[in-house]
């Protein structure tokens, strides 16, 4: 069990790491999402890509090693919760697993946030762009159709803006 828990906290701490490094990509992406740099957008792109398939590597190996020691995790790669991975440790070896998971969980936190700021910072420059190309093609001088059932009771058409937001 010694060698199952020194397994795990370096998987977990390896783990840590690579949550550090989206955490910079995250924050080289903020810049490149205000810079409009399509380039390192991409590029940015796929590192986050390798680091999620190097992270779902490592939730694999950790499964792999509860099963050596004969927990039964019923988790996949899919369904993998560190916290659940954390409650089948022994109270003995728990405290050494403790700090790499309120590490991950802070980490996790941070990208969340993130991504929310990304997406958040996304739709507002998309909203301005479909704005301002209202603007220009002339579709703030008509007025708005009044809908009722899907069909425009005016029977004019609403001049058509280049940018639409699938939801």
């Amino acid at each position: 069990m010694q060698r199952a828990i020194e397994t795990l906290e370096d998987l977990l701490h390896k783990k840590i790491l690579l949550y550090q490094d989206l955490v910079a990509g995250l924050k080289r992406e903020r810049e490149a999402l205000i810079n409009t740099d399509m380039e390192a957008l991409w590029e940015i792109a796929d590192e986050k890509q390798s680091i999620v398939s190097d992270i779902e590597a490592l939730r694999c190996k950790i499964l792999t090693a509860l099963s050596e020691v004969a927990i039964d995790h019923r988790m996949d790669v899919v369904s993998f919760d560190i916290a659940r991975v954390c409650s089948f440790i022994p109270g003995t070896h728990s405290e050494r697993i403790k700090e790499p998971y309120v590490s991950l969980v802070n980490l996790k936190s941070e990208i969340r946030k993130r991504s929310r700021e990304h997406i958040v910072f996304i739709e507002e420059s998309l909203r301005f762009l479909d704005e301002l190309i209202g603007i220009i093609a002339g579709a703030a001088d008509e007025p708005k159709p009044v809908y009722y059932n899907g069909r425009s009771l005016t029977g004019k058409r609403q001049a058509n803006v280049l940018l639409h937001r699938e939801v």
